[in-house]
């Protein structure tokens, strides 16, 4: 899985190419069995009428290849061709999020507040359960954002079996228990390193830290996460022309998707995904789109598809 392409297959999204239908996706409003972008190898589109910004997830699953859901063994490439078919009431043509939706072993879908990258740094006192304040070594990086869901400290115990990896994905902190700290954010001590206050998110009502059930002493890894883009969102087109317009995203690295094109930590499989309409979601949403040529494979000697989706 995630090893290579079959000469009969197209990529690694099951009907990527609609040649069974809709199979796969259902959040179409519509299958059309011709018309699609590529006359060599026309299987149809997927019609969309308006959409509103509603979520659609592909049921197929890709397993990109990844050693403990920290290393990526190979580039991949998500293709996806789509066009406005009618314009809304308004004159807008359509547009809007297009990518995959990443989830973990335990098909926990992964969110980039359990993802590091940001405010990474270290416990500067041990944390125990009960404690009001979590102190930590440096407050470079840290949000002093008003928004709760940017001030959540997230944590990697080393005797963790799955979440020992410092600084990538864990779900101590979002996920398996949600943390927040105060509006105040990092505030300096006395002895030179900063404490968060723990609060119990958009309230602000102070609270202690829980018995997570492992330890974390000083020196344990910790990452201020944050929300943002919900979903991965490399294929993206904020309004899509009426003529076929393919886009495409490279994945080379593990990160954060929250902060560029990486394949997330701690990732195990990836959906399809769309926002339908999400760019005119507020407007009408009475005209409809397409898309079709839904793929994702690896990238292999320079070659980008380009011969094959044409």
């Amino acid at each position: 899985m995630g090893a290579s392409v079959l000469h009969n297959e197209f990529g690694f999204f099951g009907n990527g190419d609609l040649k069974n239908g809709s199979d796969g996706f259902s959040f179409a409003s519509e299958y059309v069995s011709s018309g699609g972008p590529l006359p060599n190898r026309d299987f149809g589109y997927l019609k969309i009428n308006g959409g509103g910004g509603g979520t659609g997830i592909g049921s197929y699953k890709f397993y990109p290849d990844v050693t403990d859901g920290r290393i990526l063994n190979k580039n991949y490439q998500q293709i996806t061709y789509m066009k406005t078919l009618t314009l809304d009431s308004d004159g807008n043509k359509s547009g809007g999020h297009i990518g995959m939706v990443p989830y973990d072993k335990n098909n926990n879908r992964i969110d980039q507040r359990s993802l590091g990258g940001r405010g990474d740094t270290t416990l500067s006192r041990d944390l125990n359960a009960g404690d009001s304040y979590i102190y930590i070594t440096s407050n470079s990086g840290w949000s002093y954002s008003a928004t709760y869901h940017q001030r959540m400290p997230i944590l990697y115990p080393a005797t963790h079996p799955e979440y020992n990896h410092a600084h990538e994905y864990t779900r101590i902190g979002h996920g398996s228990y949600n943390l927040y700290y105060s509006t105040a954010g990092p505030e300096l001590t006395d002895q030179g390193d900063y404490r968060l206050t723990l609060t119990n998110g958009n309230a602000g009502t102070a609270v202690t830290f829980p018995d997570i059930g492992y330890d974390t002493p000083s020196g344990t890894p910790i990452s201020n996460g944050r929300a943002g883009s919900t979903y991965m969102y490399g294929n993206y087109m904020h309004t899509y022309p009426t003529d076929w317009t393919r886009k495409y995203a490279t994945y080379t690295t593990m990160g954060n998707f929250g902060m560029g094109n990486y394949m997330p930590w701690g990732v195990k499989y990836l959906k399809f995904l769309i926002l339908r309409n999400y760019t005119y979601r507020t407007g009408p949403n009475d005209g409809s789109f397409a898309i079709a040529n839904m793929f994702v494979g690896p990238q292999m000697d320079g070659k980008d598809y380009s011969q094959i989706l044409t």
